[in-house]
């Protein structure tokens, strides 16, 4: 009789030990079919669309923080009232240091700042050129993969100076090559 139970425990043991095999060859083999598949079809969308929309996400995510932290009333009332930047070349130096710390490294940005004044006798608008910011030299180096952004911001908070002005901003940004 103990020679039957020990025979008979011996087989449960080796039928779990046979299992646990049979589970891991199973997983194994399901996990190179989903590989295998994987290496031969395509992703829904081309890697152009999924970088362009990455950088677009990117780009309003940097300008909301940007509003967000009041950074755009504090650059227009630091600058010297009634004149625009002279010439063509960016002096916007804090708001491109704040947009260069919030960005990832490698990522190229040039943002043209407009100010938006209203004619509410005609019903028109006009934009004038506030300044720029880059932290890039643009006007030498090109880039191979951007994305331009048009952002519109009402100035809302403190100095009391700026508040109510409207802005147009024009973010282009991007990889070198």
């Amino acid at each position: 009789m103990i020679y039957l139970l020990r025979k008979l425990s011996r087989g449960k043991r080796e039928k779990g030990q046979v299992r646990i095999i049979e589970a891991i060859l199973a997983t194994f083999m399901v996990v190179s079919v989903i590989m295998l598949v994987m290496a031969f079809t395509r992703p829904l969308k081309s890697v152009y669309v999924r970088e362009t929309a990455d950088l677009r996400r990117l780009a309003y995510n940097l300008l909301n923080t940007l509003a967000d932290n009041m950074v755009f009333e504090k650059t227009i009332s630091s600058m010297p009232q009634g004149s625009p930047q002279a010439g063509n070349e960016c002096t916007l130096y804090n708001l491109g240091f704040t947009a260069t710390a919030s960005l990832p490294p490698g990522l190229l940005f040039k943002m043209d700042v407009y100010k938006v004044e209203f004619n509410l006798t005609t019903g028109s608008s006009t934009l004038k050129w506030i300044g720029c910011a880059s932290n890039y030299d643009w006007k030498n180096i090109r880039l191979v993969e951007s994305e331009p952004i048009i952002y519109t911001y009402v100035c809302t908070g403190d100095p009391d100076s700026v508040r109510g002005t409207t802005l147009l901003i024009h973010l282009v940004i991007g990889y070198s090559g």
